[in-house]
């Protein structure tokens, strides 16, 4: 297995040895795993090679809160494929997740762009000329830094912070149930890489402003449990707007909503522009979370998935989200 990812990896890095134009895209409604091994694959890549043209990319606009990390101001909105001869997906388990579906679909065509994708989520269309999916890993950066250790790459301290921020959000700050030894074990390598593990905890857990502990409040307070034991909370626009929050101010409180006793699942209905995006969670060992959210446009893991769909959020709220 071990030998077979050295040949994998060192690859991957022979074809940025040979690309001039390298593109690192993150994910749509980008989180701060496929920004962190985005951004983290960027440094490393200035470190290890010279004369590279390297651009950070993200369909959306990246959340002010997420400025803590480096080369935040640096990613673009505009993309243009035939621009680069080397084309890398962080975090993207679909074409429709990497937000160009639509506007570029030739740039699926394995015979005409050379793409990579690296992903954790057990959803994952192997939609790239070359796939790196591995679904025990907690995160993308877990990948990301494997791929930089096993092949001897320079490993900076910036990078380090980068790849640990993915690990420590996508694992709930280590609560989660997709937290193993091998998270740990990646973890401790990268704090002894003297990755800023307080940063990122002050960032995310110490840093709230008073208008989003309200809306978390508040959305608390509306949570309800149905008859089949299912926790339920909704957040729409004039509850963003009556509280001064914004959009990824939303993102931990479903976590908070998930330590309810007895629960089977909770989730977490947010109305943003057209569509409603729903955040499910659970502790429990029989429930798969992914029956009920590839029903829609959907992705994650069978105790923590999400789901989009174009129905109001009344509308939404006579689904039958049942397993």
């Amino acid at each position: 297995m071990l030998e077979q990812k050295y040949t994998v990896y060192n690859k991957i890095i022979e074809k940025i040895k040979k690309a001039k134009y390298i593109a690192l895209v993150s994910h749509k409604n980008p989180d701060i795993d496929t920004l962190g091994s985005s951004s983290g694959f960027y440094q490393a890549i200035q470190d290890n090679f010279l004369y590279k043209k390297v651009d950070l990319v993200c369909i959306d606009k990246i959340p002010q809160k997420y400025g803590f990390l480096a080369h935040i101001d640096k990613f673009k909105q505009e993309f243009y494929p035939k621009n680069y001869d080397l084309i890398i997906f962080f975090d993207s388990g679909s074409k429709t997740q990497t937000g160009f579906d639509e506007k570029f679909p030739e740039l699926f065509d394995w015979k005409t762009y050379n793409t990579i994708s690296i992903d954790h989520h057990i959803t994952n269309e192997l939609y790239a000329k070359q796939n790196i999916l591995n679904t025990s890993y907690s995160s993308t950066t877990m990948i990301v830094f494997e791929i930089l250790l096993l092949t001897q790459m320079k490993i900076s301290k910036q990078t380090a912070t980068h790849l640990l921020a993915g690990i420590y959000t996508d694992t709930g700050g280590f609560k989660h149930s997709n937290t193993n030894e091998v998270t740990y074990l990646l973890a401790g390598k990268l704090i002894e890489l003297w990755a800023d593990f307080e940063k990122i905890v002050d960032k995310f857990f110490k840093n709230n402003s008073l208008s989003t502990i309200k809306l978390w409040w508040k959305i608390l307070s509306d949570s309800f449990i149905d008859e089949k034991w299912v926790l339920y909370s909704y957040v729409n626009k004039s509850m963003l707007e009556s509280f001064w929050a914004h959009y990824e101010d939303i993102s931990g409180v479903v976590d908070y909503l998930n330590m309810s006793e007895w629960i089977t699942y909770s989730a977490l209905l947010t109305q943003k522009w057209e569509y409603v995006k729903a955040s499910l969670r659970t502790l429990r060992d029989d429930i798969d979370l992914t029956q009920i959210a590839k029903q829609f446009d959907w992705g994650w893991h069978k105790k923590a998935s999400w789901f989009t769909t174009k129905a109001q959020l009344e509308e939404i709220k006579s689904f039958n989200l049942k397993i």
